[in-house]
């Protein structure tokens, strides 16, 4: 991947339906960080794997995926998950990652009024966030990702994904990527 220098250290761990990959955010606190990969479903033959990642909750061990941790190590963090999407197609080379986030369901919003600060009223500013981060990424880099990587775009519409060929800039609910 693109421009992946000063990350964390990764340990890889097989799932029943996937793999982990745990890492260490050392910022102003140690936070352990996790980015898992889950089979769920099947795209034009392919398995599909939604990527998951947050702060690790090492007694319920699952991933907090709507933590802010505010860590001082953003991009660290998030070079550091981009450098497992090789290491998953080592894993899995025929495979379909999704990138979907905590913050982009339709849900997100009425969950986000109980407890926000800042009383939005029409729209919620925190809604799709996290998805628009991606986006702004593959669009920087997307020549030279596109030389190793297929990318699709995907609206979800009543609870299905519409998938249609990526275009760099658009926003969208869901991104899909493979090897070629």
């Amino acid at each position: 991947m693109a421009n992946l220098h000063d990350i964390y250290n990764v340990q890889e761990s097989t799932l029943p339906a996937g793999c982990e990959f745990m890492f260490t955010s050392n910022g102003q606190q140690i936070i352990i960080k996790a980015v898992q990969y889950n089979y769920i479903s099947q795209f034009e033959s392919r398995s599909v794997y939604n990527v998951g990642f947050g702060d690790y909750d090492l007694e319920l061990h699952q991933i907090i995926d709507q933590a802010k941790s505010n860590n001082g190590d953003a991009y660290k963090v998030f070079r550091t998950v981009l450098s497992t999407v090789p290491q998953f197609f080592e894993i899995f080379p025929d495979a379909v990652i999704i990138v979907q986030c905590s913050d982009s369901g339709s849900d997100f919003a009425e969950i986000c009024k109980k407890t926000c600060i800042r009383k939005c009223a029409a729209e919620c500013k925190r809604s799709n966030q996290r998805i628009s981060i991606y986006p702004n990424f593959v669009k920087k880099y997307f020549a030279e990702l596109s030389i190793a990587y297929w990318f699709l775009g995907g609206f979800v519409r009543s609870h299905q994904i519409m998938i249609e060929q990526y275009i760099p800039g658009r926003m969208y609910d869901a991104i899909l990527l493979f090897q070629k």
